[in-house]
Protein backbone atom coordinates (compact mmCIF):
# COMPACT_ATOMS: atom_id res chain seq x y z
CA UNK A 1 0.00 0.00 0.00
CA UNK A 2 1.22 3.48 -0.73
CA UNK A 3 1.79 5.57 1.55
CA UNK A 4 1.18 9.00 0.06
CA UNK A 5 0.65 9.92 -3.41
CA UNK A 6 2.40 12.82 -5.62
CA UNK A 7 0.79 14.42 -8.72
CA UNK A 8 3.62 16.33 -9.89
CA UNK A 9 2.94 19.59 -11.62
CA UNK A 10 4.63 22.00 -13.18
CA UNK A 11 3.18 25.85 -11.22
CA UNK A 12 4.74 26.40 -8.59
CA UNK A 13 1.78 25.29 -6.29
CA UNK A 14 1.68 22.49 -3.81
CA UNK A 15 -1.82 21.23 -2.49
CA UNK A 16 -0.61 19.13 0.61
CA UNK A 17 -3.82 16.88 1.86
CA UNK A 18 -2.65 15.12 5.32
CA UNK A 19 -6.11 14.20 6.08
CA UNK A 20 -7.69 13.05 3.16
CA UNK A 21 -6.34 9.18 4.34
CA UNK A 22 -8.88 6.52 5.02
CA UNK A 23 -6.40 3.90 5.50
CA UNK A 24 -6.30 2.81 9.09
CA UNK A 25 -3.67 -0.25 9.28
CA UNK A 26 -5.23 -3.43 11.13
CA UNK A 27 -3.10 -3.23 14.63
CA UNK A 28 -5.21 -0.09 15.14
CA UNK A 29 -8.25 -0.76 13.90
CA UNK A 30 -8.88 -3.41 16.22
CA UNK A 31 -7.66 -0.96 18.94
CA UNK A 32 -10.18 1.33 18.01
CA UNK A 33 -13.71 2.02 19.81
CA UNK A 34 -17.41 2.29 17.75
CA UNK A 35 -16.24 5.62 17.60
CA UNK A 36 -13.22 5.81 16.54
CA UNK A 37 -14.32 3.13 13.91
CA UNK A 38 -16.79 5.79 12.27
CA UNK A 39 -13.54 7.88 11.15
CA UNK A 40 -15.41 10.76 11.74
CA UNK A 41 -12.33 13.18 11.20
CA UNK A 42 -11.95 12.07 7.39
CA UNK A 43 -11.90 14.67 4.99
CA UNK A 44 -13.69 12.20 3.28
CA UNK A 45 -13.93 14.53 -0.14
CA UNK A 46 -10.55 16.62 -0.28
CA UNK A 47 -9.47 14.95 -3.42
CA UNK A 48 -12.88 15.57 -5.05
CA UNK A 49 -12.65 19.06 -3.68
CA UNK A 50 -9.78 20.78 -5.07
CA UNK A 51 -9.50 18.11 -7.82
CA UNK A 52 -9.41 20.68 -11.05
CA UNK A 53 -9.32 23.89 -9.52
CA UNK A 54 -6.12 24.82 -10.71
CA UNK A 55 -4.00 23.23 -13.55
CA UNK A 56 -0.99 21.73 -13.11
CA UNK A 57 -0.33 21.48 -9.42
CA UNK A 58 1.38 19.30 -7.34
CA UNK A 59 -0.58 17.20 -4.85
CA UNK A 60 0.84 15.33 -2.24
CA UNK A 61 -1.44 13.47 -0.15
CA UNK A 62 -1.56 10.89 2.62
CA UNK A 63 -3.47 7.95 2.63
CA UNK A 64 -2.67 7.00 5.60
CA UNK A 65 -6.02 8.29 8.11
CA UNK A 66 -5.28 10.98 11.12
CA UNK A 67 -6.28 8.33 14.11
CA UNK A 68 -3.26 6.21 12.85
CA UNK A 69 -0.86 9.40 12.32
CA UNK A 70 -1.99 13.44 12.13
CA UNK A 71 0.24 14.38 9.56
CA UNK A 72 -0.32 18.13 10.36
CA UNK A 73 0.87 18.21 13.52
CA UNK A 74 4.60 19.02 14.34
CA UNK A 75 6.69 15.97 14.38
CA UNK A 76 7.01 17.27 18.67
CA UNK A 77 3.44 16.93 19.24
CA UNK A 78 2.81 20.40 20.15
CA UNK A 79 -0.48 21.87 20.21
CA UNK A 80 -1.00 23.56 17.17
CA UNK A 81 -3.87 25.93 18.96
CA UNK A 82 -3.46 26.27 22.11
CA UNK A 83 -5.98 26.89 24.30
CA UNK A 84 -8.46 25.01 21.99
CA UNK A 85 -10.12 21.73 21.24
CA UNK A 86 -7.71 19.84 19.26
CA UNK A 87 -6.15 15.93 18.54
CA UNK A 88 -2.58 15.09 18.98
CA UNK A 89 -0.27 13.15 16.68
CA UNK A 90 -1.17 10.08 17.43
CA UNK A 91 -4.95 10.81 18.73
CA UNK A 92 -6.76 9.96 21.44
CA UNK A 93 -9.87 11.18 21.07
CA UNK A 94 -12.03 12.56 18.17
CA UNK A 95 -12.06 16.21 17.57
CA UNK A 96 -15.57 16.36 20.07
CA UNK A 97 -13.16 15.08 22.85
CA UNK A 98 -14.93 11.57 22.53
CA UNK A 99 -12.30 8.61 22.79
CA UNK A 100 -11.69 6.49 19.56
CA UNK A 101 -10.01 3.66 21.36
CA UNK A 102 -10.72 0.98 23.89
CA UNK A 103 -9.86 1.45 27.00
CA UNK A 104 -6.05 0.42 27.65
CA UNK A 105 -5.37 -0.18 23.94
CA UNK A 106 -3.59 3.83 23.32
CA UNK A 107 -0.99 3.99 21.83
CA UNK A 108 2.29 3.65 23.80
CA UNK A 109 5.43 6.65 23.13
CA UNK A 110 7.32 3.91 21.55
CA UNK A 111 4.43 2.86 19.32
CA UNK A 112 3.90 6.75 18.34
CA UNK A 113 7.37 6.80 17.87
CA UNK A 114 7.66 4.21 15.18
CA UNK A 115 4.44 5.57 13.48
CA UNK A 116 6.12 9.24 13.11
CA UNK A 117 8.59 7.36 11.50
CA UNK A 118 6.99 5.04 9.06
CA UNK A 119 3.52 7.04 8.09
CA UNK A 120 4.45 10.60 9.36
CA UNK A 121 8.20 10.97 7.86
CA UNK A 122 7.04 9.71 4.29
CA UNK A 123 4.54 11.87 3.88
CA UNK A 124 6.93 15.45 4.75
CA UNK A 125 9.58 13.95 2.88
CA UNK A 126 7.25 13.79 -0.49
CA UNK A 127 6.26 17.43 0.39
CA UNK A 128 10.12 18.36 1.15
CA UNK A 129 11.31 16.98 -1.98
CA UNK A 130 8.38 18.69 -3.82
CA UNK A 131 9.12 21.72 -2.63
CA UNK A 132 12.56 21.69 -3.35
CA UNK A 133 11.65 20.28 -7.09
CA UNK A 134 9.25 23.32 -7.76
CA UNK A 135 11.92 26.07 -5.99
CA UNK A 136 14.84 24.56 -8.18
CA UNK A 137 12.53 25.10 -11.67
CA UNK A 138 11.67 28.58 -10.48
Amino acid sequence: MNIVSVIKGNKPLILAQPHGGTHVIENVYHRLNENGRRLADTDWHIGHLYHGLVEDITVVQSHIHRYVIDANRGPDDESLYPGQNTTGLCPLTDFDGKAIYLPGKEPATDEIGERRERYYQPYHNALNQQVKRLITAH
